[in-house]
């Protein structure tokens, strides 16, 4: 029987970051409110003559260390797609002063790789740990079925114990029912 040629190496496969994946979140919805997340996407969307360009951000929700209550919904993920132009500042701004960007940078500055994925905007970096607080909050999709959606975005004040940028490791060891997983 003829074999099939796929044009790759096996050390492609065996040496995958197989951790690099998104996996699916199967833990309970968060309830409504403010929780720290983790910046996992952002991308570029290029806009068309009938929609502004977009931001893609993608968060993982991150258990703010002594709140105990927000453990198991450790790994809940979700999208939000602000649109870039002068009339939504609203709704992309609060995201850039979180992550420290200023607007000469942002217009400037954004660098993305071939794929759209966002590397750099001025002197920020995407390394995939930037830490921020979003609020979840009730919302509809274009169906008017319920679901949630990302309200606010913003900073973590210095000195805020609410919004403890450092993860407590023995907070997700207490507790192995709940993996830290990804998922869109």
């Amino acid at each position: 029987m003829p074999r099939v040629r796929w044009g790759i190496k096996a050390s492609d496969v065996n040496e995958f970051d197989r951790n690099s994946q998104y996996r699916p979140y199967d833990g309970p919805i968060p309830s409504n409110g403010v929780y720290q997340f983790q910046v996992k996407v952002l991308r570029y969307a290029a806009g068309t003559k009938d929609k502004f360009p977009q931001l893609r951000i993608g968060l993982e929700l991150v258990p703010r260390s002594g709140r105990k209550d927000e453990r198991k919904y450790a790994g809940y993920f979700i999208m939000t797609f602000p649109p870039v132009s002068e009339k939504t500042a609203f709704r992309y701004v609060p995201f850039l002063d979180a992550i420290g960007v200023s607007g000469e940078e942002f217009e400037r500055s954004t660098v993305t790789d071939a794929e759209g994925n966002i590397t750099k905007i001025g002197k920020w970096r995407n390394d995939g740990e930037e830490i921020i607080l979003a609020e979840i909050k009730d919302g509809a999709d274009q169906h008017g079925n319920a679901r949630k959606e990302i309200g606010w975005m913003g900073f973590i004040p210095e000195g805020d114990d609410e919004g403890d940028e450092e993860i407590a490791e023995e907070d997700y060891e207490e507790e192995e029912d709940y993996e830290e997983e990804d998922g869109f």
